[in-house]
């Protein structure tokens, strides 16, 4: 019997081992923000090394690489006098990258904290994607959730907006 609880010990730690349920705030030099997971899916912070994101977040049940749709928060220096103009370059940078791509303003998504958002939807070849560009105190930051298909990002929807319902940025001021 008391192997049981010993595999289950194991078992969830190996379950956690590329997830952090409790990294509800990721912060760098001089910036931060809070977030919540959504429902249902988990959350990887500190993931530049294995996504190239500060955050990454996917399907409970799935990898980061095998599930249908995936989210990403990542952190830009404000070179940009505007939240508008940091969404418009990255969007022409983007249709540069990929100019099959097709973007459009995506109205009714809301930020937590009052932060000032600016959110598009991407529909490619391959992707198709649901962008928020967000202002925070010293840096813009990118909220993406990435599907395979339309259907993907549709059922996907609803984690997104709950967790830019919960992103909160911040400043963080050194000693």
């Amino acid at each position: 019997m008391k192997r049981l609880p010993v595999l289950a010990s194991v078992l969830c730690v190996t379950a956690w081992a590329h997830a952090d349920a409790g990294c509800g705030i990721v912060f760098g030099s001089g910036w931060a923000f809070a977030f919540s997971t959504p429902a249902r899916w988990v959350a990887q912070c500190h993931a530049e090394k294995s996504v190239g994101a500060a955050l990454a977040l996917w399907p409970q049940g799935t990898t980061f690489a095998g599930s249908p749709a995936m989210m990403s928060v990542t952190v830009n220096d404000k070179h940009r006098p505007s939240l508008a103009l940091f969404a418009a370059d990255e969007q022409q940078r983007f249709r540069s990258d990929k100019p099959n791509v097709t973007v459009r303003f995506e109205p009714g998504m809301s930020v937590g904290g009052g932060a000032a958002a600016l959110v598009f939807r991407a529909t490619g070849d391959r992707n198709h994607e649901l962008i928020a560009y967000v202002e925070g105190p010293t840096r813009f930051f990118v909220v993406v959730v990435t599907a395979r298909n339309a259907r993907s990002l549709d059922e996907s929807k609803g984690a997104f907006q709950s967790l830019l319902n919960s992103f909160v940025p911040m400043k963080v001021a050194s000693p």
